[in-house]
């Protein structure tokens, strides 16, 4: 966690950084990559790069075994995203719009660029990594899903303080993984029920 916090405060110093993702997603992006090691990965919504660079790190470790692809079409992030990432050899490659005639088996999705046809671009059996809540876009993807016939679980993972934390979903999951993601899901929400008899907001970004 520690190496996600001095990877946060040094975003956070740089311009247009006023909604860049949080420590506690960069450690678990992080892992998320490690676990479930992704080979073709989809970045939607890459803003000025701070979770891309955490893809550039991966992507830098495992030595041409993966290789990713961010969309921003905000030019001024674009620009800010060129600049942020130049000191990494291996990146993403940066597009405008979602080239949803790929297929991924690794999401990661921090903005709202990906189009309602655009699900399809999941690899069967692809995992999700959502920064945030995004209620539209979840709702939007498992509605993609069913129509499509395939089966998607997905289950919150939030700091101990229960501010803004991270979805995790999957695409035909295993029989284990549907107990598993389950059981997160109980243990998620009684961690909740301290936070919401103190009257403490679930799932918000603090000051």
């Amino acid at each position: 966690m520690d190496e996600a916090l001095t990877f946060h405060a040094r975003f956070k110093a740089l311009p247009g950084s006023a909604q860049i993702a949080t420590a506690f997603a960069i450690h678990a992006l992080r892992q998320w990559l490690w676990t479930h090691a992704p080979r073709r990965i989809l970045e939607v919504g890459s803003g000025i790069g701070t979770l891309s660079c955490v893809l550039a790190d991966y992507l830098t470790y495992t030595c041409g075994y993966a290789e990713a692809v961010s969309v921003e079409d905000d030019p001024w992030c674009r620009t800010e995203w060129e600049r942020n990432l130049a000191p990494w050899i291996r990146r993403p490659l940066l597009f405008d719009k979602v080239p949803i005639y790929e297929f991924y088996d690794g999401i990661v999705l921090d903005g709202p660029q990906m189009p309602a046809d655009g699900w399809a671009c999941l690899a069967r059996g692809a995992s999700v990594f959502l920064e945030g809540n995004r209620r539209e876009q979840r709702a939007e993807l498992r509605l993609s899903m069913r129509q499509q016939g395939r089966r998607y679980i997905e289950t919150p993972s939030r700091p101990p303080d229960r501010s803004k934390g991270v979805w995790l979903g999957r695409a035909e999951p295993a029989w284990w993984e549907r107990l598993l993601f389950a059981s997160n899901r109980l243990e998620q929400w009684g961690r909740d029920l301290p936070a919401r008899w103190r009257g403490d907001p679930i799932g918000k970004r603090r000051p």
